[in-house]
């Protein structure tokens, strides 16, 4: 448990005391699997184990969406805004590293490394190198399918920041590459050999 003052507060709320570990094991408990973010294709290798799904069900582009680009957000009637791209300011790397800091995202830490440690030893449980052969096979499928949907996916706003009418989107930015991936069929070499 975290060590925090009795009664102490953050802006209008008063802070209790948590027990990180038993949040933790209960979100654990409530979830069959989290995916983690910075092993997002491996993630996906192992969902499409767990769910049995095929090596297209898995595929997706890399989102032109980001920092540095253009989006309008929910409302195709908005103008397109330039998304910043993002930077630490000298303070804000300085607060990053304060004991503050580490205080305030104990929790998530915890979680974090839960979940990390909980992808492995599923990947543990599925075989390690089945997973990694998958995930070859997943990443040549990737390259793949990026190269055959360039220019074919259309976001809500283009490079300049024009809205686009005639998108491909799901809804706002979001699922853009539907329609390619849907229209193509694999290569043989990158069907599921299992």
């Amino acid at each position: 448990m975290i060590d925090i003052p009795k009664n102490a507060t953050a802006g209008n709320f008063t802070i209790l005391p948590v027990n990180y570990t038993a949040v933790v094991d209960d979100i654990l408990q409530a979830y069959d699997f989290i995916a983690i973010t910075e092993r997002m294709d491996e993630s996906l290798v192992v969902l499409k184990l767990l769910l049995n799904l095929t090596m297209k069900e898995i595929l997706y582009i890399a989102p032109a969406r980001s920092q540095g680009s253009y989006s309008n957000g929910p409302a195709a009637t908005r103008p397109c805004v330039y998304i910043m791209p993002s930077f630490l300011s000298p303070e804000m790397n300085d607060y990053l590293q304060s004991d503050d800091w580490k205080r305030r995202i104990v929790g998530d830490e915890l979680l974090y490394m839960a979940a990390y440690k909980s992808l492995d030893r599923t990947i543990d449980a599925l075989g390690r190198d089945r997973v990694q052969r998958i995930l070859s096979q997943f990443k040549k499928a990737q390259a793949y399918v990026q190269a055959q949907c360039q220019g074919q996916i259309r976001s809500m706003c283009d490079e300049n920041g024009n809205v686009v009418r005639n998108k491909t989107c799901y809804i706002w930015g979001e699922g853009c590459d539907y329609q390619c991936l849907n229209s193509l069929t694999l290569p043989s070499e990158f069907l599921d050999d299992e």
